[in-house]
């Protein structure tokens, strides 16, 4: 008779660690308890994918009923290999199911959300596990209910984009106030692609030159007082998809000394559940089996400190998709061509979220690899 490799695990709507631990451990099958409210499909369908088989069982708060399943799950796998994952769930139900574990010598660990390790409760002497199998987006995005319905792009932009950028940032001093009403041409452009300078526009020395540069590399063209982009794309790049871009082309090719960064995009569209509103992503990345959401942000935030704000609205945002799509351990950061109020970033401290902005794009990798590599939820 084959001993088959079984987990048993507390579903949990905000938490990762079931299906990341099975994925590094590569159980046989995977028995979730959950409740009847929980949508479980998302992580059924994850783990059938990668050869590992669930069986759901709903059970209640009754700490006696949950007795009374778990016996009958010991008996159903006295000649299994049956271990618990205490990494989720209600904690009355997790503690009730760790005492039936340990009181019977049963194999029992827990993964810590944060850091991406595995920990064994018992036996407590064995030592603790970096989970080596990492998840993709569209797999973790399964797991809390939400769809990719749009990809996204995966590759980076061409070295002359990656110049021009580069450019922009070095030059973001004396580049703020220029840009931001580039990002207003690309905006106002009819749907001809077109926008007509007016004077005081053509009289901007700094504004002539990135207008200049965009057209060197074939994104546009220029005649006298009239502004032609090449296309529909080449219009969205000018209007702030240039920084989504450049950073997305950052963190690429940082993947090559931080191997824990497993997936990656920009542009990528989500839904949630089988809702019906989208919501783009700028850059997004999977590393350490956590969700990372980046937005970017080229426009001239007002310096009123309040919460009806436009850089206040994108703090909101990201708060709320970080919980939604990352669970309890994802993680947002907001990227910004301008300055950003005090109160913009104090707002971004208290929830957590990550901010780089103005001259401090000029270390952008820096901070990128201190968002990813930090175990805090910012």
């Amino acid at each position: 008779m084959n001993v088959m490799n079984v987990h048993l695990a507390i579903y949990d709507s905000k938490n990762a660690g079931i299906a990341s631990a099975a994925l590094h451990l590569n159980p046989d099958k995977v028995i979730l308890l959950h409740r009847k409210q929980h949508d479980i499909e998302g992580i059924k369908s994850v783990l059938n994918s990668r050869g590992i088989k669930c069986h759901s069982q709903m059970v209640s708060f009754d700490p006696k009923q949950i007795r009374t399943i778990l016996k009958h799950i010991f008996l159903e796998n006295q000649d299994n290999n049956l271990v618990f994952n205490a990494s989720a769930g209600y904690r009355m139900m997790v503690l009730v199911t760790l005492e039936q574990f340990t009181s019977r010598a049963m194999t029992a660990f827990v993964v810590d959300k944060f850091t991406n390790q595995l920990h064994w409760l018992h036996p407590s002497g064995k030592a603790s596990d970096e989970l080596a199998v990492k998840l993709k987006i569209h797999e973790y995005l399964k797991l809390f209910a939400s769809q990719v319905l749009n990809k996204g792009k995966t590759i980076t932009e061409p070295q002359a984009r990656q110049a021009l950028t580069n450019w922009l940032i070095e030059n973001i001093e004396q580049f703020g106030s220029p840009l931001a009403a580039m990002n207003h041409i690309a905006m106002r452009a009819d749907i001809s692609m077109q926008y007509h300078l007016d004077k005081g526009q053509r009289k901007r020395k700094h504004l002539q030159q990135i207008l200049t540069r965009f057209e060197e590399i074939g994104l546009l063209k220029i005649y006298q007082n009239k502004i032609v982009f090449k296309n529909e794309e080449s219009r969205f790049y000018a209007n702030g998809g240039w920084l989504e871009n450049h950073v997305f082309s950052t963190l690429f090719n940082m993947r090559q000394s931080r191997k824990t960064i497993s997936d990656l995009a920009t542009g990528m569209e989500i839904v949630r559940a089988k809702g019906t509103i989208k919501n783009e992503i700028d850059v997004i990345a999977m590393a350490n089996n956590r969700l990372h959401l980046i937005e970017c942000k080229t426009r001239k935030f007002t310096n009123k400190n309040h919460a009806n704000t436009p850089g206040s609205a994108a703090i909101y945002r990201l708060d709320t998709l970080k919980e939604s799509l990352g669970g309890n351990s994802g993680k947002a950061m907001l990227i910004s061509y301008q300055k950003l109020s005090r109160y913009t970033e104090q707002r971004a401290k208290d929830l957590g979220i990550y901010c780089c902005s103005y001259s401090q794009l000029k270390q952008l990798q820096h901070h990128l690899f201190k968002f990813i590599d930090s175990t805090n939820l910012y």
